[in-house]
């Protein structure tokens, strides 16, 4: 089965409307998740919250290994002949499966052996399922990638993440403990696979091919890409694990709440990147000229999603968490404030990365991760010992800041840095934001609501990318999809 080519025309509004409902359905999916860790962290407390934290944290690491750039191969390899689209899923799905067996068999072995508390080690055993849930589910995204058809992954995250919203407070409600709301999360996983399953298995046929050339060409092909995505990703929780086996679970509790806003917030740049790397990748791969245009719009979009996070985390820190993870977690409303200027690094580095592994230049991705990765254990090492979870925020920053002042030369010689004149409309809209919300009297939460209405109100009346964007293919987007859905 081949995937349909996109007219010209209408790729913006496919676009437009991919990113949309992608970035609609992890809100959706964030803000289930968000009530899964109020209810966690209040019904487990500080330190039961830290094990969770550091577990999640340590099999996070090789399940990120365990995809190798896999999956990105898959989806490049699609993007550029869709003809092959049914025998790329149905060669590469088998030994990719085979891969997530062993990875988190291993891990599950170091991950026991390794000197954590028993309670760390207990999350570890059985998340360890969840984890293989979750790369089977990886597995399966190209096919849906590549033919911009995320909203059927968008459904199945947020039924998944409901189900296991549900247990969780089932399990809490019933005074189960610790290791039934661990597996409440597990079984939400594996509701998201069976679905994902179901959906690709009905657009390609999902019957193993052994193409052993294949595979070995896959594996190669993808190594020194996927070597540097796991290195990128590896920092990105190696500091929670640094910090469980360092501190106490209680630190890492702290720190684990004041993270989740990182994480979450990492959803939407996530949705953006999936969605714009396989239009991107046709575009650098035929040198097209949209693929400049396509880059400074993402740029755009990217750097106006994350002002507001992260000056409401600046501002907002102490209520957020306090309103959130309850009261007990009031200290670690420093790492969320410390973590702020984190979401503006992390957003634009998401998209170089993207940028850089559609052009191929995977070796210089492995560079720049290679020297994250070190850098960010050297100075977590240094630094966590003297100043606990609050050093491990700043390290993080920093690192950050150093990825991309690593990237932004391999772009420039492409010829696609895009041009930074929007982040002054940005920073006006958000410099607006943070007055509002500094001085309005009255709860917190009015506060935060009158400051984000001021900051989109802003940024809407500026002419601009997010201007555009909302006039000219947004709302078009929605009106084809709400045509669509009533025919």
């Amino acid at each position: 089965m081949s995937v349909p080519e996109v007219a010209p025309q209408n790729l913006a509004v496919r676009l437009a409307a991919s990113s949309f409902v992608l970035a609609a359905g992890s809100a959706l999916s964030s803000l289930v998740a968000f009530f899964t860790f109020v209810a966690v962290t209040r019904g487990l407390g500080p330190d039961a919250y830290g094990h969770i934290t550091a577990a999640t944290a340590f099999l996070f690491i090789p399940a990120v290994l365990a995809e190798s750039g896999l999956s990105l191969a898959v989806v490049r390899q699609i993007s550029a002949a869709p003809e092959r689209t049914e025998y790329a899923m149905r060669a590469s799905v088998p030994i990719r499966s085979l891969v997530s067996l062993a990875a988190i068999g291993a891990a599950l072995g170091i991950g026991l052996a390794l000197p954590l508390p028993d309670q760390t080690k207990v999350a570890i055993a059985i998340f360890a399922l969840g984890s293989l849930f979750t790369l089977l589910t990886v597995n399966l995204l190209p096919v849906l990638q590549a033919q911009l058809r995320m909203h059927w992954a968008v459904a199945a995250n947020l039924v998944g993440r409901i189900a296991a919203l549900g247990l969780t407070i089932a399990a809490l409600a019933a005074g189960l403990g610790f290791k039934s709301v661990v597996a409440a999360q597990v079984v939400g996983l594996g509701i998201t696979f069976l679905l994902h399953a179901v959906v690709v298995s009905r657009l390609v046929s999902l019957r193993p091919i052994v193409d052993k050339a294949y595979w070995k060409s896959l594996l190669t092909g993808s190594i020194v890409l996927g070597v540097a995505i796991a290195l990128s990703q590896a920092y990105f929780r190696i500091d929670a694990l640094l910090l469980a086996l360092i501190r106490s679970a209680h630190e890492v509790g702290l720190y684990g709440a004041a993270y989740k806003f990182i994480e979450m917030a990492g959803l939407v740049s996530v949705a953006f990147q999936t969605a714009v790397f396989p239009p991107l990748t046709r575009f650098v791969a035929t040198g097209d000229e949209r693929a400049r245009r396509l880059t400074q719009n993402a740029f755009d979009v990217m750097v106006a999603a994350a002002a507001p996070l992260a000056v409401g985390m600046l501002v907002f820190a102490t209520p957020i968490v306090v309103a959130t993870a309850g009261d007990d977690f009031r200290e670690g409303a420093d790492a969320l404030r410390l973590l702020a200027p984190y979401v503006l690094f992390a957003f634009a580095n998401a998209l170089f990365f993207t940028l850089l592994a559609a052009a191929g230049r995977d070796r210089r991705l492995l560079t720049v991760a290679g020297a994250a990765l070190t850098a960010n254990v050297a100075l977590n090492v240094t630094f966590i010992p003297l100043y606990g979870f609050r050093g491990a925020a700043v390290v993080s920053v920093a690192t950050e800041a150093l990825i991309l002042l690593a990237f932004l030369p391999a772009v420039r010689r492409r010829g696609l840095l895009p041009d930074p004149s929007y982040v002054v409309v940005v920073a006006g809209a958000a410099v607006a934001m943070a007055v509002v919300g500094l001085t309005v009297p009255g709860p917190a939460a009015f506060a935060m609501a009158a400051a984000s209405a001021v900051y989109a109100f802003v940024l809407l009346s500026l002419p601009g990318t997010a201007r555009d964007i909302v006039r000219a293919q947004l709302v078009p987007a929605i009106r084809e999809y709400v045509g669509r859905a009533r025919a």
